[in-house]
């Protein structure tokens, strides 16, 4: 992570009042301090695009986003404010296909305006979906004192990069880290299972469990944390594991891998991902595979 040197943020205006919602001033702070601690650029970028039309930027929004960039500036963090007709997630994201992002914050629904589980507007999951760069969706009103970070981990190169990443910012904020990973019995065993004896079935399952346990382990070693991370395994579906694991240990941020599996490039994420889109409640930050693809052009 600490090769995040420009970071875009996201940031939504209340079409009444001209301020800053509040997922997007959650997103702000977080992306200001996250730019505080790497060394890297900002740039917030704010589209005027509303309900299917372009709309002039009033005096009171102009001000509004000015105040923001000052406030970014007054951190000493150099800041770009950029006001767009375009949509905001495909503004969002063609920056960062020109190199000009390589991270993505932007702010979750908040309690009311989310339309029962779904958490997770618009732009957050096109973003998800078709973003080359990682997306921090960012809880709105969160005091950003990272406690607790979840590593959501496979057995993929993902699950790789998902630790390294997760590591990184536990050890920066001194947090409490925790693994999740999902396990399966083999195919093998439940068709021999009217063979074996209850016993047998059960200490071939624990064993099984003991490998998955044991493999988890090294995994974490070669990630090289700087902290001791708490694991849990689960027999359940990788989305049900994880989303009851978030449920249990409410952590500040969830990290995991989205990974785009076939159709049109880049226009799917993973099954796992797809079935946790706008289900979390805690901050999520969405990682893509090094080869990941975009649908989308830059210009």
């Amino acid at each position: 992570m600490d090769a995040v040197k420009h970071i875009l943020v996201g940031i939504e205006l209340a079409p009444r009042t001209q301020e800053v919602t509040e997922g997007s001033r959650t997103a702000f702070e977080q992306g200001l301090r996250l730019a505080r601690e790497l060394g890297a650029r900002l740039t917030l970028l704010h589209s005027v695009w509303h309900e299917g039309e372009a709309l002039a930027l009033s005096e009171a929004g102009r001000q509004t986003l000015d105040d923001l960039r000052k406030e970014a500036a007054d951190a000493d963090v150099p800041t770009r404010l950029e006001v767009t007709e375009a949509r905001p997630w495909l503004a969002l994201l063609r920056n960062a296909l020109r190199g000009e992002g390589d991270l993505v914050v932007v702010g979750k629904r908040d309690a009311q305006s989310a339309q029962g589980e779904r958490r997770l507007g618009s732009v957050a999951t096109k973003l998800i979906r078709k973003c080359p760069v990682p997306v921090w969706a960012v809880k709105p009103a969160h005091d950003l004192e990272h406690k607790l970070i979840l590593a959501a981990v496979d057995r993929s190169p993902m699950g790789e990069r998902v630790l390294k990443w997760s590591g990184f910012i536990a050890g920066r904020r001194e947090a409490d880290l925790h693994v999740v990973h999902a396990w399966r019995l083999p195919r093998d065993l439940k068709s021999r299972a009217g063979e074996l004896s209850p016993e047998e079935y059960d200490e071939e399952k624990a064993a099984l469990k003991s490998e998955a346990q044991d493999e988890l382990d090294v995994r974490i070693a070669a990630a090289e944390l700087t902290a001791p991370a708490n694991t849990h395994l689960s027999r359940k579906s990788p989305a049900v594991a994880i989303k009851e694991t978030v449920e249990h240990l409410a952590p500040d941020l969830l990290v995991m891998g989205s990974l785009s599996r076939g159709g049109r490039t880049g226009v799917q994420v993973g099954e796992t991902a797809e079935r946790l889109l706008g289900r979390l409640d805690c901050s999520v930050l969405w990682l893509k595979p090094e080869d990941f693809v975009s649908p989308v052009a830059a210009d």
